[in-house]
């Protein structure tokens, strides 16, 4: 019998940057477990490592005519490693995505999740504020990618 859910404690979370090279534009995510504020969010090097990462990702995956050129990730510091989702959109009202994760005694070492994943709860409420932002700015007559990158989730708890 699986082990009782734990009760929900919020995490940080705060758009770090937006992150661009030649061919995608996407919003970088942070989530800390770590309550305290005067904690970073991520170390220059896991954030360095991550944005990497997140580059071979859309390298590899996001070409293509269909691609926007535009997404977001996550770099989340969780309990059991340094996740790292990227999300990039395709025409239409398509989001895709691939997982990487690190060991949290690694945390520069991304390597692809092989597991059926999605996301945790506090990734979730990343990935319904910018669903939310690509329906308000993208999927309307006269798209605005300027106005979707300018709309972040606050920093906040979550």
């Amino acid at each position: 019998m699986p082990l009782p859910p734990e009760p929900y404690v919020p995490r940080r979370i705060a758009c770090l940057d937006t992150w661009r090279d030649a061919a995608h534009t996407i919003k970088a995510y942070a989530i800390q477990r770590d309550p305290d504020p005067a904690a970073p969010m991520l170390s220059a090097e896991v954030a360095r490592a991550a944005r990497d990462a997140a580059a071979a990702v859309l390298r590899d995956h996001a070409a293509g005519e269909r691609s926007h050129g535009l997404g977001f990730c996550i770099v989340h510091v969780g309990e059991e490693a340094v996740w790292l989702l990227v999300d990039w959109w395709l025409s239409g009202g398509i989001v895709c995505q691939r997982m990487l994760s690190a060991p949290l005694d690694d945390p520069r070492r991304f390597e692809p999740v092989q597991a059926p994943a999605l996301a945790c709860v506090w990734e979730l409420a990343v990935t319904a504020h910018e669903r939310d932002a690509w329906v308000r700015h993208m999927l309307r007559a006269g798209p605005s990618p300027e106005a979707w990158l300018a709309d972040v989730l606050p920093a906040g708890s979550y």
